[in-house]
């Protein structure tokens, strides 16, 4: 990971550029672009270490994402070893799912690449500009940071 911010110098259409989302955007693939680890299955590996055991479908409503999109997730984790799957014992034809020792190893392991990522992507930020930012981004999704 090299310790330099992205060059600004890249052709970005003006139109995208004034908007919030397109930047936001691309902080988001300068990030996944640093990780070796993809990031839904880092969202899957911190969901499950904050809530112990779910159902595959609350882990779809929760990732805003297709049932089946969350069955090939788990698939892949579950072959790596980083996620259990299994029956529902008060409803058969569900699925619970647990994060594993070597999962929470991996999430922990991520987590601490993504603040390195970050430190680099926001390098030409000042501490405060990046709270502010976060803040900020929070806001818009209608969480309070106080709250996190």
């Amino acid at each position: 990971m090299t310790d330099e911010p992205p060059a600004a110098d890249q052709f970005h259409p003006s139109g995208l550029l004034r908007h919030p989302t397109y930047a936001l955007g691309k902080l988001h693939k300068g990030i996944h672009a640093k990780l070796e680890t993809p990031l839904r299955e880092h969202w899957v590996l911190t969901y499950l270490a904050e809530r112990a055991e779910v159902s595959q479908q609350e882990m779809a409503n929760a990732m805003e994402i297709d049932r089946s999109e969350v069955v090939r997730l788990i698939d892949s984790l579950e072959k790596a070893g980083l996620v259990t799957r299994t029956r529902d014992p008060e409803d058969r034809r569900k699925y619970r799912l647990a994060i594993t020792a070597a999962g929470e190893r991996l999430r922990a392991q991520t987590d601490i690449k993504i603040l390195e990522a970050t430190d680099v992507l926001l390098a030409r930020l000042t501490p405060a500009e990046r709270q502010t930012l976060h803040r900020l981004s929070l806001k818009a999704l209608g969480f309070d940071s106080d709250e996190i």
